[in-house]
């Protein structure tokens, strides 16, 4: 029957019973009070997380000028990460790793440069309520990609007196983090020195002595995106193993 057809028991232009309001108020009070806490299985009702449950984005979303070789993760705070997606402008997957807790995911790999990468996934909170995970940033974009080219190559074999020469395509003025980010692994362990050139396009390594005969070594370089100067950034990391001749 619809609701149209039935009998009100409040007829316009009838007067009300004083007592009929008297009980009718305070269970209308009642009522509105009980629904504000309770949010129903499908409702469309803005579902509140438990307190200490925060999903944590690093770098934080929207944020721009990202560095593509800083720590990229995920966290979530009082919960668990059902599943984490970082995609590329083109939809490419970054590979990661989901942290044996489920409470953290992290990139396993450089990310590039000038671009765009977006978040997706769900969360779960301490009650097992659904969380989205939805934001995005963008890495940094270089006035200048600086490339290097080293005087030694993968598999090489050089004379006793050869030094490690890295040619910079523009000078560099952050020397301090460049020279950090280069190591010389010799075997036998052998002693040397850096030195730049006078317009710093040009780092140089030499052994205090001659290199021994037979020793190898390792020369690496973790310099893509290392800030070079203002606006420079390495192009590429470096990984190169010789050896020096044997007598």
């Amino acid at each position: 029957m619809s609701r149209h057809n039935k009998t009100s028991p409040l007829r316009a232009g009838s007067a009300l019973n004083p007592l009929f309001i008297a009980l009718i108020v305070p269970m209308a009070l009642l009522a509105g009070g009980c629904a504000s806490d309770v949010i129903p299985t499908g409702s469309t009702a803005t579902t509140v997380p438990t307190e200490g449950f925060r999903i944590v984005p690093e770098p934080a979303f929207n944020a721009s000028g990202v560095s593509p070789v800083q720590p990229i993760r995920i966290t979530v705070t009082d919960g668990t990460l059902l599943s984490v997606s970082l995609t590329n402008a083109d939809g490419a997957d970054v590979d990661g790793e989901l942290s044996a807790d489920q409470r953290r995911w992290t990139a396993t790999e450089p990310l590039g440069f000038d671009k765009r990468y977006t978040w997706s996934g769900t969360a779960f909170d301490a009650e097992g309520e659904r969380f989205p995970i939805e934001g995005s940033f963008r890495t940094l974009a270089p006035k200048t990609v600086v490339t290097i080219q080293p005087n030694v190559v993968d598999g090489g074999v050089y004379d006793q007196t050869t030094p490690i020469v890295l040619r910079f395509s523009a000078p560099v003025r952050d020397k301090g983090d460049v020279q950090r980010a280069l190591d010389v692994d010799a075997k036998p362990r052998t002693a040397g020195t850096w030195s730049w050139s006078e317009d710093d396009t040009v780092v140089t390594w030499r052994p205090k002595q001659r290199w021994e005969p037979g020793t190898t070594v390792r020369l690496r370089g973790s310099l893509y995106a290392v800030r070079m100067s203002d606006g420079h950034y390495g192009a590429t990391d470096l990984d190169i193993r010789f050896r020096i001749t044997p007598d």
